[in-house]
């Protein structure tokens, strides 16, 4: 299972563009909540990664290009087929 946290908004009315704003760093909010207090009401969000196979790809490519620029290495990490492949830049 996906690993989630949970966020508690103060107010209902920040929801939908909190949940943009986190879509374009691939996460995934949903309401899963929405509280009725004596000041108001609040609004809870679940938030994942979108997509858990990119979030992989993305943290090993960063790596990936940590380890190269660390040796020197002559090298691009470059995603192709669902994973990186290593390859001389230019090419």
């Amino acid at each position: 299972m996906a690993e989630t946290i949970l966020i508690e908004l103060p107010r209902p009315g920040l929801h939908q563009e909190l949940c943009d704003s986190l879509a374009t760093h691939g996460l995934r909010a949903e309401i899963v909540g929405e509280h009725l207090e004596d000041d108001g009401a609040s609004i809870e969000l679940r938030v994942t990664f979108a997509d858990e196979h990119e979030r992989l790809l993305a943290e090993t490519a960063h790596a990936i290009e940590d380890w190269l620029a660390a040796r020197e290495l002559p090298l691009v990490v470059e995603r192709a087929n669902g994973g990186c492949l290593l390859r001389p830049p230019g090419d």
